[in-house]
């Protein structure tokens, strides 16, 4: 992977343990995600951390995260048309749509009655062998990028509820339907262990990926910034016998 994976958490600060524990275990996190209803800049004190994701934030009542500047990014995750207009109304905000993604089972529908002596038979849905789809009006995600892209957004937050039912890893398919286009991609749902970041290494395709507080907290942000560091292979190299030498299994 060219591009290093930017590692964002999720968390929401407890007055108790503000200050006691947070810089322990959140030193080392490019970005925490956080509900500003309740949080202010003020609150997270001396936090070193490059950017805070607001998710669900209000401009008009979180007027302390308004004036952050740069380091704030605000997340709307009611579609793409509402995000635009939320980045009309807010220009000087750096907004970032976050799409549902999901792929619709396979379902298949009789063919009706045969004419004549001709076969009934049962025929797969098309819509569903097109693949993943955003909850945002169940469009083709290839269609919600170009959208993104045509409204001016420069990153797309990605989620997949299946995958964080599951817990068995991220939806990695998603990345072939988006790599290499416009956007920076931030990836989430169903990273509940190491080795799943480190798929995502081996995968590449995605700008960022976001960790619950959970697993930040279990396996501390240096082992998680570690497995996000992708492995090169060992290459092979070729043994050349010399010109005394006697080939392998010569006498």
């Amino acid at each position: 992977m060219s591009e290093e994976t930017k590692l964002f958490v999720q968390y929401q600060p407890e007055a108790e343990d503000m200050q006691q524990e947070a810089d322990a275990w959140l030193a080392g996190a490019d970005g925490l995600v956080i509900n500003p209803c309740g949080c202010t800049p003020e609150r997270l004190g001396n936090l070193v951390f490059e950017t805070a994701l607001l998710l669900a934030g209000d401009p008009a009542r979180d007027v302390e995260w308004r004036e952050d500047g740069e380091r704030s990014r605000w997340i709307c995750d009611q579609g793409l048309e509402a995000t635009a207009r939320l980045q009309e109304r807010w220009p000087g905000l750096h907004w970032v749509p976050r799409l549902t993604v999901f792929k619709p089972e396979t379902s298949y529908r009789f063919s009706g009655p045969a004419v004549g002596e001709g076969f009934s038979f049962y025929m797969p849905d098309t819509a569903a062998i097109k693949g993943w789809r955003v909850s945002d009006g169940e469009t083709l995600l290839s269609e919600a990028v170009t959208r993104a892209a045509e409204l001016g957004f420069d990153s797309l937050w990605l989620h997949s509820e299946a995958a964080e039912s599951r817990g068995k890893g991220l939806d990695l398919d998603v990345l072939d339907r988006v790599r290499g286009g416009p956007l920076s991609i931030w990836l989430s749902g169903g990273v509940s262990e190491l080795k799943y970041l480190q798929n995502l290494a081996r995968a590449g395709g995605a700008s960022a990926v976001v960790v619950g507080e959970a697993l930040a907290r279990e396996s501390g942000m240096e082992r998680l910034r570690q497995a996000l560091i992708p492995r090169v292979p060992l290459q092979q190299v070729p043994i050349r016998i010399g010109q005394g030498d006697a080939p392998a299994g010569t006498v």
